[in-house]
């Protein structure tokens, strides 16, 4: 009995692991497809190259515009380290005049540059 759940501990723990190391360090150029199960959002996100990074949000619905805004800011804060950083919107804006009265029209994905600012050298 003592090793027969040995093989999914490991294999949880290895997922565990690499799950969260991911996102941030990903070879420049190299698009990845990534899920945030906070927001429940679907994003892909390619390096540019040192701290700059192309983040395009798959569109859903209009209720869920909400949750894909919160988690570009938070998915920005955390790529950048807590550093200043800035948004560039490149499209995709939803329009707020459209509510869900009839079937709304096909919306692009949200497609933003990211660029965090430099960290500060410390002086000696």
């Amino acid at each position: 009995m003592k090793g027969l759940y040995t093989p999914h501990l490991i294999a949880g723990a290895a997922l565990l692991a690499f799950s969260g190391i991911g996102t941030a360090f990903a070879e420049v150029g190299e698009k990845e497809k990534s899920y945030d199960f906070d927001n429940k959002v679907h994003y892909y996100q390619t390096k540019i190259g040192e701290d700059n990074y192309k983040i395009e949000i798959q569109s859903d619905d209009y209720k869920h515009f909400a949750n894909q805004s919160m988690f570009l800011l938070r998915h920005a804060d955390r790529l950048c380290r807590g550093r200043t950083f800035m948004l560039k919107v490149l499209e995709g804006v939803q329009e707020y005049e459209r509510f869900p009265t009839k079937p709304r029209a096909y919306q692009p994905p949200l497609n933003v540059l990211l660029q965090c600012d430099a960290p500060e050298k410390k002086e000696k």
